[in-house]
């Protein structure tokens, strides 16, 4: 029998280690372990239990949702709330006109588009143009190269948030560099929802 697709929320601060906002998790065990091997029908139950079978609010309270969309659900309809959801674009997902004709019809819809774990490659700028956040996981760079991960971003009108911030030395290094959104270890972990997988008041 397989395990039900329980939820987790990881918080995303700003500069001021203010919460503004959360990603949604795939857990399919209470260990907070992410073992999803099918990421459109873990895609769809977060959803379904975040967005229908309960309030938004009894999830992220006043805040947003970020949640990770593969190729295939970023065709589908979005019958959410536009002010409360960020679309996350993963970053196995496939860059070809397609896709950036299907990004820019969320844009125009009113979607807010981030880019998860951005690496710059080709066909990349037609999807920064269209982008509102960028996700950067700082682990992968070194100092040198992070600095000029930034620099390369900076003629696009992009809020850029550091991922996996895993001590306040980076937190630091970020915030110098502009990033002006964070999550990682060193704010907080991801949140377990209860084992039932359904938000309570007693959720943290």
């Amino acid at each position: 029998m397989q395990e039900p697709v329980l939820m987790a929320r990881q918080p995303i601060f700003d500069n001021e280690v203010g919460v503004v906002a959360y990603e949604l998790l795939f857990r399919q065990s209470e260990n907070n372990e992410a073992r999803v091997t099918d990421g459109d029908s873990a895609t769809s139950e977060l959803l379904i239990n975040a967005f229908t079978h309960f309030n938004i609010d009894d999830v992220v309270g006043n805040k947003r949702a970020y949640v990770n969309f593969t190729r295939k659900l970023l065709d589908e309809p979005i019958p959410f709330d536009k002010r409360r959801f960020v679309i996350e674009v993963l970053e196995d997902v496939v860059i070809d006109s397609e896709l950036v004709a299907c990004v820019r019809r969320l844009v125009d819809e009113g979607y807010t588009i981030a880019l998860d774990d951005f690496i710059m490659q080709p066909g990349t700028e037609a999807l920064l143009e269209l982008a509102d956040i960028v996700k950067i996981d700082v682990l992968e760079y070194t100092d040198e190269e992070l600095g000029e991960c930034v620099r390369r971003l900076a003629p696009y009108n992009l809020t850029l948030l550091a991922e996996k911030v895993e001590t306040h030395e980076m937190y630091d290094r970020c915030r110098k560099l502009g990033f002006e959104l964070f999550q990682g270890y060193f704010l907080s972990r991801p949140q377990c929802s209860p084992a039932s997988g359904f938000p309570t008041a007693s959720w943290p």
